[in-house]
């Protein structure tokens, strides 16, 4: 197999494991951010603290206090690697295909766009290159109904999952369907305001 061969094949695998990206970044929000049941400290780093700083209203962009509040711990990316790597290689070995640097390449490409844009989101003054492109200012939007609607809109990046899964939520607050449904948004927003730990607790 030529190294051109092995690189469109590549290629193709970077595309195909950045699809399943957006359907792991869903899970592992919802999962491991979302419930306590896996990651008491993932919860209370995500639900207890971020979503506490940064809400659905003003205050979502308005912090420039607490910007460590925003990204991963500086272990994830090596850790999402790690546990990739074996379903890489079991992949690869099953079908003959090598895709495994595909596969690496895409949990790196995919984390590094997940942390520069959530961090523009959230820090206004790492927004204003950013804010000159349309798909950003979509997915600002379609985050920022995230922080009003918790269980909903889990993608940051490939709003994918969210139109498969039905969590997606338009800007408005609409459940939207994939075959073209909506819902109306509901009159009490599934907030996180409601957290019983006090902010300047979980801040300091």
């Amino acid at each position: 197999m030529s190294f051109s061969t092995v690189l469109l094949i590549q290629l193709g695998a970077f595309a195909v494991y950045t699809l399943y990206m957006s359907f792991f970044e869903w899970a592992f929000h919802r999962h491991m951010f979302h419930t306590p049941k896996i990651s008491k400290y993932m919860f209370k780093a995500h639900t207890l603290t971020h979503h506490q700083i940064y809400k659905g209203d003003e205050s979502y962009h308005a912090h420039d206090d607490h910007p460590d509040k925003v990204p991963m711990d500086w272990w994830a990316l090596p850790a999402m690697i790690a546990g990739h790597l074996p379903f890489f290689l079991l992949i690869q070995w099953v079908t003959g295909i090598p895709s495994v640097w595909g596969g690496v390449a895409a949990v790196i490409v995919y984390y590094t766009v997940y942390e520069s844009i959530h961090w523009a989101m959230h820090v206004p003054k790492a927004a204003t290159f950013l804010n000159r492109f349309s798909v950003y200012r979509f997915l600002d939007a379609h985050h920022r109904m995230h922080h009003k609607y918790m269980l909903s809109n889990l993608n940051v990046v490939f709003p994918l999952a969210d139109l498969v899964l039905g969590t997606l939520r338009d800007t408005s607050g609409k459940r939207v369907h994939l075959w073209g449904k909506t819902q109306k948004a509901p009159k009490v927003l599934n907030a996180p305001q409601a957290s019983p730990v006090p902010v300047s607790l979980i801040i300091d």
